[in-house]
């Protein structure tokens, strides 16, 4: 049987992470005629089954998960997901790609004001990331000020979501974090669509959107699977480069599958906030 050794595995690995990403965000895209809280119980709720089986095939002990040190993981990173999905339906798919990528400069600001580090030249690629955004949401790109808003609380949401997960890691394992972040949202997702969902017409459009909110659930598990497979085998500033592609696909997408316009002064600023987010990761692991 064919073997990827760790080199060309980690290659493929980081090859798959954006291209999973921008496929979800497509995904989230076509789905558009369905509520965001079905997108995103479609997201969960494929996870939860696949991963919960998988863990169960590998023999996981599911006693020694504590829920209760999950909870706030989960609202953080759900609130995150939740705010790129509603992002994606609003403005081009590339442009909030990248508003949520802007995580490193989130954390950064954080650890700052927190006291964690203390401030120092990455400051630099702060200022020109806010420059960048600036140029992305000014009235000439024609992008949605009120989407922008969404892709930057979906960075900053994953911020903190970050904080928190170093903070449970020194008890919980990553199979377990990941498993009841799944099902957390599934259930609450569950609950919600009972309670607040229309029901009017969903039959309709679960139907019509069938094959993109597959979509949305099977890339949005391709796409952790990959990213905690890559960062595994090689450094965070590296998957987080490659991730930037994820940019350079939606960018492609937009303009040849969903038939977008995408301002000039849009493209050059995704590009100024690619840079900075990649010199940042540089700079963060030198």
């Amino acid at each position: 049987m064919f073997e990827l050794d760790e080199r060309q595995k980690s290659i493929a690995l980081m090859v798959l992470c954006p291209i999973s990403l921008a496929l979800m965000g497509y995904a989230v895209k076509m789905s558009n005629q369905s509520p965001v809280a079905l997108v995103l119980l479609a997201r969960f709720s494929i996870s939860a089954l696949v991963y919960t089986a998988w863990l169960g095939i590998r023999g996981f002990n599911f006693r020694e998960i504590r829920p209760s040190r999950h909870v706030l993981r989960t609202a953080l990173g759900f609130s995150s997901v939740a705010c790129l999905f509603a992002s994606i339906s609003l403005i081009p798919l590339s442009t909030a790609l990248c508003l949520s990528y802007t995580v490193p400069i989130f954390s950064y600001v954080i650890s700052v004001c927190i006291g964690h580090i203390k401030a120092d030249f990455r400051f630099l690629y702060v200022v020109g990331a806010v420059a960048a955004i600036a140029m992305i949401v000014q009235p000439s790109a024609d992008v949605s000020l009120f989407g922008a808003l969404l892709g930057l609380a979906s960075a900053f949401f994953g911020a903190l979501a970050l904080f928190e997960i170093k903070r449970i890691s020194s008890t919980e394992g990553s199979d377990a974090i990941l498993l009841m972040y799944f099902l957390y949202s599934t259930l609450a997702l569950l609950l919600f669509s009972f309670v607040a969902t229309d029901t009017n017409g969903l039959q309709h459009s679960i139907a019509v959107s069938a094959p993109a909110l597959i979509g949305v659930g099977l890339f949005g598990l391709l796409y952790q699977f990959s990213l905690v497979g890559s960062l595994k085998l090689v450094s965070v500033a590296t998957v987080s480069l490659a991730l930037l592609a994820a940019v350079a696909l939606g960018y492609g997408i937009d303009i040849i599958a969903i038939g977008a316009q995408v301002s000039p002064w849009a493209m050059l600023g995704t590009a100024l906030l690619a840079a900075c987010i990649g010199a940042y990761s540089q700079a963060s692991q030198s």
